[in-house]
């Protein structure tokens, strides 16, 4: 595993933080979340839908409980970051200081530390205080104007949340680099706003030059769209100049249109793009989603369907990815979850069940940091662990 040996101690809740710290424990590393008492319970009655954010992001992970409104219980934490590599956090801003884990106070414990901090808007600036939701911060930064015919519409993924783990996590392993060659810690931070500001990659450039603030709903786009079918809808992303135009018209079975002077080019293509659009639709509503799908893709077009979640989960190419795995659940279930995209020769996917809550606490107290039975009781009967 490429992490293997790396600790990390994760203090998050919702979905940026425990997505990070999934990432790094599917790679290997050692995650152990911390958690105060009672925060997480997954009732015996049946699983909803925050439940299964838990399942998902909890994989390959250890979970204890610390309570830190005790000052035990904030002297475990600082045993724990002596033996540890990274401490990571969606606190808002403010609340690592009050705590005393600030970055400046974990580095006087342990030099080497890296501490990750995802916040919705900064620990700086106008906004550091607001609170962040995947749904305003996909409005923020400019998403759902450009998205949904007509816009704004939000993402049906939390597209927010899940983006700044990626980046927390990119920026702990780039850290950890650094650490190799210097040996000193460093501090990572990680705003959500700012994660979805960088997908606007090429919107930035365009605005500056062009003036553009439109995602382009509103122009006609026939060969890169969604067509309804008889039994259900696929897309096409026939573009990149006249390269798959003639292909297209095959699949269709109209190839007349191909020289037809309406849509000879690029841009009278876009000119005519209503017409061409009534003219798709219609020859598309002939046969099922399969059949056009074999028709488009044996002339090279670009072609898929939209697929619901049960079809996501029973595609060929997925299952074949590893990205439905089973996973024996600690509570006697088995539960799917979605792989790990990262595949890396010579390194063996593992997925441990996600622990419940304070799981491991009675393992870390006692291998990790060495306290005794008697102790350990003591904390428990004090409600510290």
């Amino acid at each position: 595993m490429l992490l293997k040996g790396v600790r990390v101690l994760e203090l998050s809740q919702f979905l940026a933080g425990p997505y990070a710290g999934m990432i790094l424990g599917d790679l290997g590393a050692e995650v152990i979340k911390i958690e105060p008492p009672g925060l997480r319970q997954i009732a015996d009655g049946g699983l909803n839908s925050d439940d299964f954010v838990v399942l998902a992001t909890c994989r390959n992970k250890k979970s204890i409980v610390l309570n830190f409104k005790e000052p035990e219980g904030k002297e475990i934490f600082y045993d724990l970051v002596k033996k540890a590599d990274v401490v990571l956090d969606n606190y808002r801003p403010g609340v690592l200081e009050r705590l005393g884990f600030d970055y400046e106070n974990l580095k006087s414990i342990n030099k080497q530390i890296i501490s990750c901090s995802i916040t919705g808007f900064g620990s700086t600036g106008p906004y550091k205080d607001r609170p962040a939701f995947d749904l305003i911060l996909q409005a923020m930064s400019g998403g759902m104007s450009i998205t949904g015919n007509p816009p704004p519409a939000r993402s049906g993924l939390s597209i927010s949340d899940c983006v700044g783990g990626m980046w927390a996590a990119q920026g702990v392993v780039a850290a950890l680099y650094s650490r190799e060659k210097t040996g000193a810690g460093n501090k990572v931070e990680v705003a959500l706003l700012d994660g979805q500001v960088a997908l606007l990659y090429a919107r930035v450039p365009a605005f500056f030059h062009m003036g553009n603030v439109t995602g382009g709903p509103d122009i006609p786009r026939p060969t890169y769209r969604a067509y309804k079918t008889k039994d259900g809808h696929l897309v096409i992303a026939a573009i990149g100049g006249e390269r798959f135009w003639p292909g297209l018209c095959r699949a269709l079975g109209r190839e007349e249109l191909a020289t037809d002077p309406r849509f000879e080019s690029v841009s009278k293509r876009g000119e005519n793009g209503d017409e061409l659009n009534s003219i798709i639709e219609e020859i598309m509503l002939g046969k099922r989603t399969e059949e056009w799908i074999e028709r488009l893709v044996n002339e090279g077009v670009p072609a898929g369907p939209v697929n619901t979640i049960d079809k996501v989960l029973s595609d060929p190419q997925v299952l074949h990815q590893q990205m439905v795995i089973p996973v024996d659940w600690v509570q006697g279930d088995t539960i799917w979850l979605a792989g790990n995209p990262i595949k890396v020769s010579g390194m063996e996917q593992i997925f441990e069940s996600p622990p419940n809550i304070g799981q491991h606490t009675e393992e870390v107290m006692y291998q990790l940091l060495g306290y005794s039975d008697t102790k350990i009781a003591e904390l428990q009967t004090r409600q510290i662990i």
